[in-house]
Order: structure tokens, then C-alpha cells, then sequence
């Protein structure tokens, strides 16, 4: 208005004219695709860093399994493995770069693949505290005192604990393994993304991810 000496009514129309061009930005942004091209790159990005994450940490948590001769956990670590790499591989062939990708389903397959990885490493500290037991058992050696065998006793009720403890994580995991393994199935046949909401075992993966959740907020510190 003071450069150009327009008056009240050029500045009104100059002022409107420019509101209705920076309103047009997101909108055009929209429109001509812009958003789906970055929200499939986002997405590609932490699936990408997701995938590599738990890779590389189950392989710590096997290596560590192994040490400690947990047989059946290192078998666990391996499945959950192949189960990641699929659900990696079903990312980025089915859904990268689709506009409507379900969602649910992949927050809900990536929470109860963590959680399982959990149990995993919960695994670990398990069988170092069962080891703990064992080496206290043979240090006290074939010395006959009642304080001793008092002391074995409650050591073999720990030592029981904890391997209860252990066979619960274990059976726990097969349930996850098996919600994931039976609604990637699913999701491999499905004709159309409209069909997900009516997958059974998606509803299950997504109960299972809840609870997990609900889970993970329980045992966070105060």
C-alpha cells in the first residue's frame, strides 16, 4: 500500500489474492500427489530402520541364548527371524507405494513381533539367573549341614521358578508366532486391501498387539 500508493481497495484484493495462493499450497500439495509420495517414503524409511533394529538385535539375543545352551529359545530366534524377513519382504512388495495400505494390520504385526522379541530377551536373564543357581549349588559342594540343605532347597524352588517362567515365555511366543504366521497367510491371499478388516486373524493379531501394549505400559518404570 505505501510503495505502490494502491489505495484501501487494490491492498484488499492483493491481500485476498494472496491468501487464496498460500491456502492452495497444502491443497495442491494433496491433489497432485505430493503427500501419498512422501508418506510411502516415510513409511519405506522406518520400515527400512524397523526391520534392521530387530534384526540385529535378535541376532545378539541368539548369540547370547546360545551361550547360555537355551536350545529352544535359539529355535525361537530363528523363527521369529524368518517371521521379520517375510513381514519385510510382504512391506515392500504389497503395500510400498500403495495409497491405501492397511495400517492396522502393520502397527499390530510389528507390536506383537517386539513383543516376542521381549520374551526373547527376557529369555536371556532368565537363563543367567538359572545359571547363577547352578554355580551357587556346586559351590557348596558335599558340605552336610542343615543351614546347606535349607539353603539348596530354596534354591531349587528358585532354580523351578524360573524354569517355569521360562517354558510360560516360551509357549507365549508360539501363540504370537502362530497369530502372525496364520494372518500373513491371509494377507498373501487377499484380493483387495478392503478385505483386511474382514480377516479373523487380524482381529486377533490386533487383541494380541493390545495386550501387549497393555503389557509393555505395566512394566514401565515409574
Amino acid at each position: 500500500m505505501w510503495w505502490f500508493q494502491g489505495g484501501l481497495l487494490l491492498t484488499a484484493i492483493y491481500t485476498a489474492v494472496s491468501l487464496v495462493a498460500l491456502a492452495s499450497v497444502p491443497l495442491m500439495y494433496r491433489l497432485m500427489g505430493y503427500a501419498d509420495i512422501d508418506d510411502v517414503a516415510r513409511l519405506k524409511q522406518q520400515e527400512q530402520e524397523g526391520h534392521q533394529q530387530l534384526i540385529d538385535r535378535l541376532a545378539t539375543i541368539r548369540k547370547e541364548l546360545s551361550n547360555l545352551k537355551l536350545d529352544k529359545a535359539v529355535h525361537q530366534t530363528d523363527v521369529l527371524s524368518k517371521i521379520i524377513n517375510d513381514y519385510h519382504a510382504v512391506v515392500a512388495t504389497r503395500f510400498l507405494g500403495k495409497k491405501h495400505s492397511p495400517l492396522t494390520y502393520l502397527g499390530a504385526a510389528r507390536t506383537v513381533q517386539r513383543t516376542a522379541m521381549q520374551n526373547l530377551t527376557d529369555m536371556v536373564a532368565i537363563g543367567h539367573s538359572m545359571k547363577a543357581i547352578e554355580g551357587n549349588k556346586l559351590a557348596d559342594g558335599q558340605i552336610d549341614s542343615d543351614a546347606i540343605q535349607q539353603r539348596q532347597d530354596k534354591q531349587a524352588n528358585l532354580y523351578q521358578e524360573q524354569s517355569n517362567r521360562l517354558d510360560n515365555l516360551l509357549e507365549e511366543n508360539r501363540k504370537l508366532f502362530n497369530a502372525l504366521m496364520e494372518t500373513a497367510v491371509e494377507v498373501a491371499n487377499i484380493k483387495s486391501f478392503n478385505e483386511f478388516e474382514r480377516l479373523d486373524t487380524l482381529s486377533r493379531l490386533v487383541s494380541l498387539a493390545e495386550i501387549a501394549k497393555k503389557t509393555e505400559k505395566i512394566h514401565l518404570p515409574s
